[in-house]
């Protein structure tokens, strides 16, 4: 979108804007141009200024994306424009699944499929499952036992974190950000809202960690040397700072995984209070254990 000269003119909080766009060196580096110290010459420009914080989560928690041989199921929630889906892709070389889901268009990025809808509907979340499957064919005969078990076991919970997809991912990424209108109270609340949406998504698809199985130490060399592995999936949610948000993590994020914390990676503008929950090991419904 193109801003009209006067607009920008008449307002000096635009100009001030732009001039810090204009020394920004992510966002030189977001649009290929700038020689950014935190690009390395193998990273490509990407779309969103937003992909160096994932960038810099994934090199703080090295099994973030999924750790281990096997092909991972990454999900990218609120994805457009697809900055964080570039990054995944980036990492995981060709050894991960990402999936970019939104409501609006997504320009083709190699190595990511792109569903578009409300990524908390029933076809969304269908299409998921099939996709999913498709690329695995070990999750195909898991699917096949699941749909056995339901048969036996009919009318069974009807919970709205449940979907088709449920224990076929490895990793849900939510750097969603409802429009600010201004309103700090109103902001907050839509802030939440979208916590809420991404977690209950989560919950519905992520990998659940086996009972007893306990958290192990990365072997090998390099950053993740001596960092721990938590079994199960994992999840990444933008949160803007708020009392209410300290409520949600201890009912909502805490006792559903086996590491939660809050991470500002030093690409996040300072003087925002964006922060995100790094959210390690997916355990269940607390309640059923």
């Amino acid at each position: 979108m193109r801003i009209a000269p006067l607009l920008l003119k008449s307002s000096s909080s635009s100009s001030r804007w732009i001039a810090r766009q204009s020394r920004d060196p992510y966002v030189k580096s977001r649009s290929g141009s700038g020689n950014s110290s935190s690009v390395s010459q193998n990273q490509p420009a990407y779309r969103s200024r937003s992909s160096f914080k994932l960038l810099s989560l994934a090199a703080k928690h090295p099994s973030l994306l999924g750790a281990g041989g096997s092909k991972k199921v990454i999900v990218d929630l609120g994805a457009a424009p697809g900055g964080w889906s570039q990054v995944v892709s980036h990492l995981t070389k060709g050894k991960g699944k990402v999936f970019a889901l939104d409501i609006l268009d997504i320009e083709p990025i190699p190595g990511v499929e792109v569903i578009k809808g409300d990524f908390l509907s029933e076809d969304v979340r269908e299409q998921l499952r099939i996709r999913t499957i498709r690329s695995n064919p070990t999750i195909q005969n898991q699917d096949d036992d699941q749909d056995k078990d339901k048969k036996d076991e009919e009318d069974t919970s009807t919970s709205t974190s449940t979907s088709a997809s449920q224990g076929m991912v490895d990793c849900v990424l939510s750097d969603m950000m409802a429009p600010m209108t201004g309103n700090k109270t109103r902001d907050i609340s839509l802030s939440l809202q979208l916590c809420a949406a991404a977690t209950v998504f989560a919950r519905g698809v992520l990998k659940k960690a086996e009972k007893g199985e306990e958290a192990k130490k990365e072997l090998g060399k390099g950053k993740g040397k001596g960092k721990k592995i938590w079994p199960g999936g994992n999840l990444i949610i933008k949160f803007f700072a708020h009392p209410d948000m300290n409520e949600f993590r201890s009912l909502e994020l805490d006792p559903w995984f086996g590491k939660v914390v809050v991470e500002k990676p030093k690409e996040s503008r300072s003087e925002s209070s964006e922060a995100y929950w790094v959210c390690l090991g997916y355990k269940g419904d607390p309640t059923l254990r």
